[in-house]
Order: C-alpha cells, then sequence, then structure tokens
C-alpha cells in the first residue's frame, strides 16, 4: 500500500468531514469507494470507512486544517483498543441495507417477486407523473394555463417512490422512447433527481422542489419545432440558437403560474448554466448557480446520454459515467460529478453486461458493499439462448458447486443496441406492462 510521507495516520472512527482520504489500510477494490482518494462529504461515507477499514492515511494539504486538528484532538483521547479492530477482521457486510437489497443478500438465485412488486408501484407513479407532463404540455401548446397541482402531486407520489425502493424507480429510467423523447426525458431526469437528491440527503420538502424543477425543466421545449428537435443530423448555428430559447421560454410560460415556487423556476430556466460559466441563459459561473439547478443539469446530461436520439444511439451507462468524470467534471463540479457517479454506482441500474461465463443480463439491483457483484436480471445464456424463464442471478453470492459453467463476475459493459436487448421490452416485463420474454 502506498504510504508518502506526508500522508497522516488515523483510526477510521476519528475521522470528519473536511478530510481528505489518500489511501487506506486495505485495497481500495474491497471497499465500495469508487475513487482512489477523495474528500469526506458526508456522515455516511465515514460510517462506511468505519465499517470497511481500521484506520486510513490523510493528506494534510488537501484536507480542512479544523477538521484535520479535530481529528487528532479525538485519536489523542480515544484509546485504541476502543477504536480499533484487529487488523485481521474481514470488511463486514453494512448492518443495515435497503429494503429491495435485503431481498437479495444471501440468495444466489433470489425469487423476485418483490423486486416486480416495487417495480408495478414505481411504475404507477412514473405512469403519474408522465400523464402531468403530457397534459401540461398539451395544455401550453393549445394556449390554456398550467395546471401545477397536478405536477406537485406526482412528484411527491415520485419522492415516495424512490425513498422506499430507489432501484425499482431507476430501473424504469430505462423505458425509453424516441419518438416521445420530451415527455419520458422530463419523468427520468425526474426519478433520476430524486434519487441524487435523496443520496445528498436532501429534506423531503427540498426533494419535491427538485423533482418539480426536474419534471418541467424541458416545458420550454413546447415552443421549439419539431422539425428541429427531431433532426436526423447537426443542427445548423440558427437552429442551435432556436434550441438555446427553451429555458426562457419554459420560464416564461411558468412564470405567471400560480403555485410555482421561485426555486423550480430557477431550475427551468437555469438548467443549461454551467459552473465555468460557458452555459445559457445567462453564463453564470461557480456559487451563482443553485445545487439543486446543477442536480438537475447533471442528471439531464447522463440521461440525454444514454438515450436514442434522432442523430446518434443511446451510450452505455458506464461509459457515460466515464464521460461525465473525464469530460463534464468541471462543468457540474468534480465534487457534484463525484458523488453522482458513487450514488449510480459503477454499473448503473438498468445497465446491460456481458459476465465472464458469456451470459447476458441486465443491472436490477446494486449494493455499496459489492459494487462490483450487482444482482441481474438474465437475458441471454452462455451459448446465446435466450432464458425460458425469468432468472434473477446475485454476483455477490458465490455459486454452488452443482450450478453448471456459473458466472462470478462481469467482463465489460455492452449498449443494449450492441448487445441486441430490448431493454424498454425486459423492463416492461418486470413491471407487468407486457408479457415476458
Amino acid at each position: 500500500m502506498d504510504n508518502p510521507e506526508h500522508q497522516l495516520k488515523l483510526p477510521a472512527a476519528c475521522l470528519r468531514p473536511g478530510l481528505y482520504v489518500a489511501a487506506l489500510d486495505r485495497p481500495w477494490l474491497d471497499t465500495p469507494f469508487l475513487f482512489q482518494g477523495f474528500a469526506i462529504q458526508e456522515v455516511g461515507e465515514i460510517r462506511t470507512l468505519e465499517r470497511y477499514c481500521c484506520f486510513v492515511y490523510v493528506d494534510p494539504e488537501r484536507s480542512d486544517l479544523q477538521a484535520l486538528k479535530a481529528a487528532f484532538r479525538e485519536a489523542e483521547n480515544t484509546s485504541v483498543k476502543r477504536v480499533r479492530r484487529s487488523e485481521s477482521t474481514p470488511p463486514q457486510t453494512p448492518a443495515t441495507q435497503r429494503p429491495e437489497q435485503a431481498e437479495t443478500a444471501g440468495e444466489r438465485f433470489p425469487a423476485g417477486k418483490r423486486f416486480r412488486a416495487s417495480v408495478a408501484a414505481a411504475k404507477a407513479g412514473r405512469d403519474e407523473a408522465r400523464q402531468a407532463v403530457d397534459r401540461i404540455m398539451t395544455d401550453l401548446r393549445l394556449g390554456k394555463s398550467v395546471d401545477t397541482r397536478a405536477s406537485r402531486v406526482a412528484v411527491e407520489e415520485l419522492v415516495s417512490r424512490v425513498s422506499a425502493d430507489a432501484s425499482a424507480a431507476l430501473w424504469l429510467t430505462s423505458l425509453k422512447n424516441r419518438d416521445e423523447y420530451t415527455s419520458i426525458h422530463c419523468v427520468n431526469v425526474c426519478v433520476l433527481a430524486l434519487a441524487f437528491g435523496l443520496h445528498l440527503g436532501l429534506a423531503q420538502d427540498e426533494l419535491v422542489t427538485l423533482g418539480t424543477g426536474a419534471l418541467l425543466h424541458d416545458i420550454g421545449k413546447t415552443r421549439t419545432p419539431d422539425a428541429i428537435l427531431n433532426k436526423r443530423g447537426p443542427l445548423t448555428d440558427a437552429e442551435f440558437a432556436i434550441i438555446k430559447r427553451h429555458p426562457e421560454d419554459g420560464y416564461r410560460l411558468l412564470a405567471d403560474s400560480r403555485g410555482i415556487p421561485p426555486a423550480v423556476l430557477d431550475i427551468v430556466r437555469l438548467h443549461h448554466e454551467r459552473v465555468t460559466g460557458t452555459g445559457y441563459p445567462f453564463g453564470l459561473k461557480g456559487e451563482q448557480i443553485p445545487l439543486t439547478v446543477r442536480v438537475v443539469g447533471l442528471v439531464d446530461t447522463y440521461d440525454a446520454m444514454t438515450s436514442d436520439r434522432a442523430y446518434r444511439g443511446a451510450m452505455a451507462a458506464d461509459e457515460a459515467l466515464h464521460q461525465l468524470y473525464r469530460h463534464e467534471h468541471d462543468a457540474f463540479g468534480t465534487d457534484l460529478v463525484e458523488t453522482f457517479i458513487r450514488c449510480l454506482g459503477i454499473f448503473p441500474v438498468g445497465s446491460v453486461v456481458e459476465l465472464d461465463n458469456g451470459s447476458i443480463g441486465v443491472v436490477v439491483n446494486t449494493r455499496p458493499d459489492a459494487r462490483l457483484q450487482p444482482t441481474l436480471r438474465m437475458v441471454r445464456t452462455p451459448d446465446g439462448e435466450a432464458y425460458e424463464k425469468r432468472l434473477l442471478i446475485n454476483l455477490a453470492e458465490s455459486a454452488a458447486a452443482e450450478e453448471h459453467n456459473p458466472a462470478s463476475r462481469i467482463a465489460r459493459a455492452l449498449t443494449p443496441a450492441g448487445a441486441g436487448v430490448d431493454i424498454s421490452r425486459i423492463v416492461a416485463a418486470e413491471a407487468g406492462a407486457v408479457a415476458a420474454s
């Protein structure tokens, strides 16, 4: 393990937000952390470090000075016996799990009944939000006033569904239709924003504001000609100038409606602003852009990258996250992008993956203690044949000796098109919308 002289060793139990963790007492891949070095931002990260590590190495030059002093005071006043486990003790599975994780934990082949029930419930909330968006768009095209109450009710229901089972709600974001991109995209951005908002620890009222802004963020596209929205090919400068009007168009359409909070209007108007000042319509920079606006802008970009468009195919979810990390971290803020990647995981729910035995599956559930070993809904056997029955496999559980040609790990991620997988049909089948394939 790399342990440069300038790094300081601290017991995991003495850590504080603001400290920069440069190294661990075990390999990074043995933990749920995606990045080899990160600044602690929340108490939950400390709790995870405590579960996996006896101690860590902190970079004092990249840490908050007051947090560093407080951590060392506690380390000096705390008995080593009290804060340190034996270094021979293996990492422990987190004691508390989300409900959807509890069903799959300990089972190689989960029954999946609870997951499908959760998906069906999440779909009901999603359908309500979709209907609200469609109704608002239709009313705006006809020059009618906006029913803001319907959108808020729909978002409150989605907050409840995402809070109960984020994996089920995220699974449904793979239900996409190129011909109905705008309304489906609005719902997907709402779900992604709510899942991320929960991960960030936002309060209930903040989640409703975030979700409402996300649901309505592209409402201004009702004023954009379909010929431009659906153009198969690069936009001209003049066409792009028209596209860039949709945030301001949306703001103006909603500004006179009753019951739209200013924070929601900010999301609609500013979701294409970027921290670097390169966004539009105002070229705002840094802290001029509210957190909720940056969240919606980030998940808006991610969903667009992972969707089929008239002018290009969808990008694999894992590749989209890599692209965000490599090329967009400055635009949204590196910390926010890294936190979003931690929220979704290395292989986000809905990712199509090939396993080491050649079979293909779709990720339905991820666990922070097994980030490289999610639960999959299997699609194709190692021989390339479709599975006769719906089959879930939890890669975090070892295969039994009698299991023929078992899969143990993900070999690579695939795009649905590249794998020849109709992901929307599979997702709809799990939701009970169509017959199972």
